[in-house]
């Protein structure tokens, strides 16, 4: 497993996490669906925190990449961080020779930044400063992208995996769970990518490659609580087409301490070596 599939491997687990906050329009109405309905609803939350795991199994024998993290987001600012921790393959991790882990703080409004700080940079940008900060707003300018596209499919917010369930359909009681602590009902579900772009000419413009290497239906879990909050989700799926082979992905998720008081901050400007205009000279 080289370092360049590492990276697709990243990203490709980013994409779960990746405006879940307070995205009412995307359906008019809740759905009958419970978890579709739970989803929509756990949307309105102004804060919470999560704490995530996922696995992928690529198409390299005996080789498996693995992360958990925390996180936070705060909805009226549009501001959240994570903390990954990483496991790669032992070749991998002894030839990157630093720990596998990163911070991420994300700004999502009015435009789309982050900053990421890791060991892992020092091989690849030597001599910059802790943090890298990526103006995704900018960069889509210079380049012709799409934003908006960008925008409804943010993969560093740690809500956006509630946006993927309001496209839950066929969704049966499995009975019921504690999750920390919470008693909550189990389900099992179908995320129907067609149904979740249904009307939303953006987002389904955000799906169609997404679609591509997914497939247009989402196999899921959810663990919805006694007031109709979600407060657990599970995906497993395969990347089907991707330059190096099918992936099989897994991804958890629970979410918990809505309402919590939450104060994300930028890092100083005098510890972050800005990489947008590297970025769009490639």
């Amino acid at each position: 497993m080289t370092v360049c599939r590492a990276h697709l491997a990243l990203l490709a687990a980013l994409v779960p996490l990746a405006a879940g906050c307070g995205a009412a329009g995307l359906r008019d109405t809740l759905s009958l669906d419970p978890v579709a309905s739970a989803a929509t609803k756990t949307q309105s939350v102004t804060s919470a925190r999560v704490a995530f795991s996922g696995s992928f199994s690529g198409p390299w024998a005996g080789q498996r990449f693995g992360f958990e993290g925390s996180g936070v987001v705060d909805c009226p600012t549009g501001t959240g961080s994570m903390h990954f921790q990483f496991q790669f393959p032992p070749a991998l991790s002894a030839k990157l020779g630093t720990s596998p882990s990163m911070d991420m703080i994300v700004q999502s409004k009015p435009g789309l930044v982050m900053y990421m700080h890791s060991p892992l940079f020092a091989r690849v940008t030597p001599g910059a400063k802790p943090w890298l900060k990526m103006d995704l707003t900018k960069y889509a300018a210079k380049n012709g992208g799409d934003l908006g596209s960008l925008q409804q499919l943010n993969q560093t917010d740690p809500l956006q995996g509630l946006r993927y369930l309001t496209g839950a359909s066929q969704s049966r009681e499995l009975g019921y769970d504690r999750v920390r602590g919470v008693f909550t009902k189990h389900y099992a579900l179908t995320v129907d990518l067609g149904r979740l772009a249904h009307g939303n000419a953006r987002l389904q413009s955000a799906l169609k490659q997404l679609r591509h290497v997914m497939g247009t239906k989402i196999p899921a879990e959810a663990w919805v609580d006694d007031n109709g909050f979600l407060r657990k989700l599970t995906f497993a799926f395969t990347l089907a087409n991707t330059p190096d082979g099918p992936f099989r992905v897994h991804f958890s998720e629970e979410l918990y301490d809505f309402g919590a008081k939450v104060s994300v901050q930028p890092p100083p400007a005098s510890e972050v070596t800005d990489m947008t205009n590297l970025a769009s000279h490639g």
